[in-house]
């Protein structure tokens, strides 16, 4: 009720403020309109179910950059304790930029060796981190692959931990937005990528040295806990940046944008102050009638089984519903059964499955024997 009245005087406030200013002889402007944005490969994302709200291309497959390192840490979690130690390899110590400056032969926790990948994004540590799960990097490129699918992410292909540029490496906005809401899921991973500076033991260094989070937006910008930061050349600058406020996280991805802080706070903010919940789908209202053979009633009153709730702004949301019945419907028919689903995709993207079902209980129709029998009955009784 409260999500009703608040979209009720979003609108209400928006009719006010285009009477007023037609009256000043004012030009109307769009009220609530989505944000101008840099990139030209971003979406805007429900944390808790995944609903996109905003996105442009968001499936187009393309050079992600250091963002890659978050299922680097996913993986890291899944196959090995975070108190074992890992040796740089010589490979792994020749690893181009950004690098923390491993050598060979040196040793480091995979705890450490995390820190330096999500937190500083170093090239070099996420290789030793592949290398320890693995055995090698083009290996634990594959299981990255795997997982990445597993999850939903089915536009990805990973060929190396680090995210450099490599021939066959790629994500979308949307598939990293899915492998994103995963590891804020997971309490260590989520707390790592919300870390704006920590202390990283480094086996060249008598002292540990201090390392900052590349997410510019942690610390700045109201509710930030995470997530990844990406830059490479074809790539470009890239976001994913998290956001929680009143117990609702929105997830933001920009790929190559001249302003990736300023791109995703444009988008987080669009989305903590320009949309409100709004019904989709009304239970209560009959969706379709649908004939009934052998029945007493010629038609079947089909309802959606619950109601459907998504987040909205003022701009004309994509949404599309694909339905799949039963036509085929012969009697008895109870209250409630189930004659097919409707599912709902919004911005090409799949939200939720509802079930279509009867409205009432529909009995068959006696034989013709039994009717004239009863009739006889009823006259009889009168």
């Amino acid at each position: 009720m409260k999500d009703q009245i608040r979209v009720r005087a979003i609108r209400i406030t928006g009719a006010i403020l285009l009477a007023l200013g037609l009256l000043l002889g004012l030009k109307p402007l769009p009220v609530w309109a989505a944000p101008s944005i840099n990139s030209r490969y971003y979406c805007l994302v429900e944390g808790a179910t995944g609903q996109p709200i905003l996105a442009k291309n968001a499936n187009q497959e393309r050079p992600v950059a250091s963002t890659t390192k978050i299922m680097t840490g996913i993986l890291v979690l899944e196959y090995a304790d975070l108190d074992e130690i890992a040796t740089v390899s010589q490979f792994a110590s020749r690893t181009p930029q950004y690098s923390i400056g491993l050598r060979r032969g040196q040793e480091l926790s995979l705890h450490e060796l995390m820190k330096a990948s999500l937190i500083k994004s170093s090239n070099d540590a996420a290789v030793v981190l592949a290398e320890h799960i693995a055995g090698d990097e083009e290996f634990f490129g594959h299981l990255m692959s795997k997982k990445a699918f597993a999850l939903g992410a089915m536009r990805t292909h990973f060929r190396n931990a680090s995210g450099l540029p490599q021939e066959g490496h790629y994500s979308t906005p949307f598939d990293l937005a899915r492998i994103s809401r995963y590891t804020l899921t997971q309490p260590y991973l989520a707390k790592m990528v919300a870390t704006r500076q920590s202390s990283f033991k480094h086996p060249g260094y008598l002292q540990p040295l201090t390392i900052n989070n590349t997410n510019n937006l942690l610390g700045s910008y109201p509710g930030a806990d995470g997530i990844k930061t990406g830059t490479a050349n074809e790539a470009g600058k890239c976001l994913i940046a998290s956001a929680t406020r009143s117990g609702r996280q929105l997830i933001a991805v920009v790929l190559k944008s001249s302003d990736r802080s300023g791109d995703c706070a444009r988008l987080l903010d669009y989305g903590f102050k320009q949309t409100a919940r709004s019904q989709i789908i009304d239970s209560g209202e009959v969706f379709k009638n649908v004939k009934v053979s052998k029945g007493q009633a010629a038609y079947a009153e089909i309802m959606p089984r619950s109601d459907l709730w998504l987040w909205l702004g003022e701009d004309k949301a994509d949404i599309e519903k694909r339905i799949r019945m039963n036509y085929l419907l012969e009697a008895p028919l109870a209250a409630g059964y189930k004659v097919g689903e409707m599912d709902v995709f919004m911005e090409g993207q799949y939200v939720e499955t509802i079930d279509l079902v009867t409205r009432k209980d529909i009995p068959r129709e006696p034989h013709p024997l039994k009717r004239i029998i009863l009739k006889l009955l009823s006259r009889s009784g009168q």
